[in-house]
């Protein structure tokens, strides 16, 4: 029995220890290049230092269109990994948000400079439907 309680222990550090480590790999500033239904271009831009993140949508003249804010943590469910958005405030610019009153939780999988993010499919929002979205990067 204590040989188990001993596997399972050592499990959840290594499990705890990985988890970290992605949230270490996250810090930093991520862009992901995307069209509207109407065919015009934006970018959408996450940036996370420590368990906080600063996201935007930056239109093709460099106009903020979209800003959040809030708390970014990461856990398992099953086999994958979650991204959890908690504490959003939202709005047209960084000096004029209020909370939104909505969590967000999305799977995801890191490369090698690169976050594939699958949003949206935690529940059903009006106005948004579930995307696949591959994030690069930016060097410091």
């Amino acid at each position: 029995m204590k040989r188990i309680a001993g596997i399972l222990a050592l499990f959840a550090l290594s499990t705890f220890a990985m988890l970290a480590d992605d949230l270490a790999q996250l810090e930093g500033k991520w862009s992901a290049k995307k069209t509207s239904p109407e065919g015009k271009s934006y970018t959408q831009v996450i940036e996370i230092k420590k368990d906080k993140f600063k996201f935007r949508i930056v239109g093709a003249n460099d106009e903020v269109a979209l800003y959040a804010e809030g708390t970014v943590k990461v856990e398992t469910s099953g086999p994958f990994n979650v991204v959890k958005f908690t504490d959003i405030k939202a709005g047209a610019s960084e000096s004029d948000t209020q909370s939104i009153g909505d969590d967000r939780a999305s799977i995801y999988m890191l490369g090698e400079g690169t976050w594939t993010v699958a949003s949206n499919m935690d529940k059903e929002r009006r106005n948004y439907k579930p995307s696949l979205d591959l994030y690069t990067k930016s060097a410091k």
